[in-house]
């Protein structure tokens, strides 16, 4: 029965020492682990010691510190024999951390009420037969009139660009109405009647095929035109000229204003 008892003490006696020894390990590694904050007075302490100037700043450099740099702090350290490197580093270390970077603003996404900032692509144009060549001579003084224009940043053509671009936008037109004018009609008739005129039916679509704008466009040379107070010779190339003007002011308008 005693052996019992001696057994059980021993037990007892040796899981109390193991429990203190890991007690006592654990509570020196939390010491260690945890850096002391760095202040004046250590870095005086550190310099009495004749530590090497190198060292001391390692250990600033590597630890927290809680520094006071006044202008009358410094002078202090200095008069007791601070070395001007360990100064430096304890000026830089209670320097604020620098503030980030602000993020780059977001890109401002397109809209309906702006022009700017967007690519055109202009398809083929309709047209009947007999007006292939006044059509051909309207949609290239509507390329040229839009790219210069500043409704959009880039404007690009079917004739050198085959398919359209991802992501323009895209103008397509159809001749509805066309006349290359009347001389006869005109002299014997009179009153405006027989002058040339042509209709486009424009649409513009925007990146996602939707159709945002349509509008007919009419244009026709006066009636007294170019040549004879009756305005018997024809002036077709004056309409032709008209189309681009009017066509900029209708798209000017739906974006906005700008051209």
């Amino acid at each position: 029965m005693v052996r019992k008892h001696l057994l059980l003490v021993v037990i007892l006696l040796a899981a109390t020492t193991i429990a203190n020894a890991f007690a006592q390990t654990t509570q020196s590694q939390t010491n260690g682990s945890s850096a002391t904050t760095l202040t004046n007075k250590d870095v005086l302490d550190l310099v009495k010691a004749e530590m090497p100037s190198e060292v001391i700043v390692a250990k600033i450099q590597s630890s927290p510190c809680d520094f006071d740099t006044s202008p009358g702090a410094l002078k202090s350290l200095k008069a007791a024999g601070v070395p001007g490197p360990v100064i430096l580093a304890m000026v830089k270390a209670s320097a604020p951390a620098p503030e980030p970077a602000p993020a780059p603003a977001p890109a401002k996404a397109e809209t309906g009420s702006s022009g700017h900032g967007k690519s055109l692509w202009i398809s083929k144009f309709v047209c009947p037969t007999d007006a292939s060549d006044v059509t051909a001579t309207v949609q290239n003084d509507d390329l040229a009139a839009l790219q210069q224009s500043s409704l959009f940043d880039r404007v690009l053509s079917f004739a050198n660009n085959p398919a359209q671009p991802a992501g323009a936008w895209v103008l397509s037109a159809r001749v509805t109405d066309y006349a290359n004018g009347n001389t006869a009609e005109r002299v014997l008739l009179g009153f405006g009647t027989g002058r040339a005129h042509i209709v486009v039916a424009y649409e513009l679509h925007d990146p996602g095929g939707a159709v945002v704008w349509s509008q007919s466009i009419k244009t026709q040379p006066p009636y007294f035109s170019s040549a004879g107070g009756m305005g018997g010779v024809q002036n077709q190339h004056q309409a032709e000229n008209e189309q681009p003007r009017k066509l900029l002011a209708a798209l000017s308008k739906y974006f906005g204003g700008g051209m």
